[in-house]
């Protein structure tokens, strides 16, 4: 089965979301997420999930050929208004194209809420024919074992797993072996967001496949022998800085957009070498 490798558009953190599409078209990407992390990095803000600027998104991806699987929206899904507002979520997912929509669940001390929340938020993705994944992020989803009960606790075909490999190491302090978590993870995961760290001195930033510590061909084996079809995405978080797993911290100064194409084309060939 064919799979769907996109870019996400954080790697242009910085810059207006047309240069990110304009850029990713140049390099030959044919799929891309437009991302959008509550009150972090948003090219994507609130008053943009209408269908007016789901046509217009639509439209701009359209003129460079671009296609979009997936859309990274992060909110926390236990807030008092988070059906409404992931529901607008959901349907400007739907109408650019989208099929699977990745997402945070909210602070693990709000199991609660949560649970009452994504009924409804289940039901309209099915509706819709759109899939929730939610990312393993240290909160409600949290690692391993707990991650496999949780989603069949929910129990809803709507509701999966964005497995995000930086995630994995990051929030178990380097503890986790992020193909290892993914062989486990496997039957609940819809999509996988593939990054890596690199650490000097302790301080941790966000590198192209192939120079930080992750084992791309581990991954790639969990990948082909256990998740065919299953589609992945490089995301690219350039300004994102931990030292010695503290809370992350993002640097004022933008990368070069020179720097931004060479990291994103030495990433997509080192994926495609792996998933041949």
């Amino acid at each position: 089965m064919d799979r769907i490798v996109s870019v996400s558009t954080m790697a242009f953190d910085g810059y207006p979301l047309e240069v990110a599409l304009d850029e990713l078209a140049a390099l030959g990407v044919r799929h891309v997420e437009p991302a959008s992390v509550d009150k972090i990095f948003q090219h994507l803000v609130e008053e943009d999930f209408c269908d007016t600027r789901a046509v217009w998104l639509r439209n701009e991806l359209a003129a460079r050929r671009l296609a979009c699987l997936s859309l990274s929206v992060h909110m926390d899904l236990t807030g008092p208004d988070a059906v409404e507002r992931f529901h607008r979520r959901l349907a400007f997912a739907r109408n650019v194209g989208a099929r699977c929509v990745n997402s945070i669940a909210g602070p693990a001390e709000r199991g609660e809420a949560f649970r009452k929340n994504i009924v409804a938020i289940a039901e309209r993705a099915r509706d819709l024919g759109v899939v929730i994944a939610l990312e393993n992020h240290g909160d409600l989803v949290d690692r391993e074992q707990q991650v496999l009960d949780f989603i069949r606790e929910v129990n809803h075909p709507a509701v999966r797993v964005n497995y995000d490999t930086g995630n994995a190491w990051y929030y178990s302090k380097g503890q986790i072996n992020p193909a290892e978590e993914l062989a486990l993870l496997a039957p609940v995961v819809a999509h996988v967001h593939v990054k890596t760290p690199k650490i000097v001195d302790g301080l941790l930033r966000w590198v192209a496949l192939g120079d930080g510590i992750l084992d791309l061909p581990a991954l790639a084996r969990v990948l082909k022998g256990q998740m065919p079809g299953v589609p992945v995405s490089y995301e690219l978080s350039p300004r994102q800085r931990s030292r010695d797993f503290e809370p992350r911290w993002r640097t004022p100064e933008v990368p070069p957009l020179a720097d931004l194409r060479d990291m994103i084309r030495q990433s997509l060939r080192a994926l495609e070498m792996v998933l041949a």
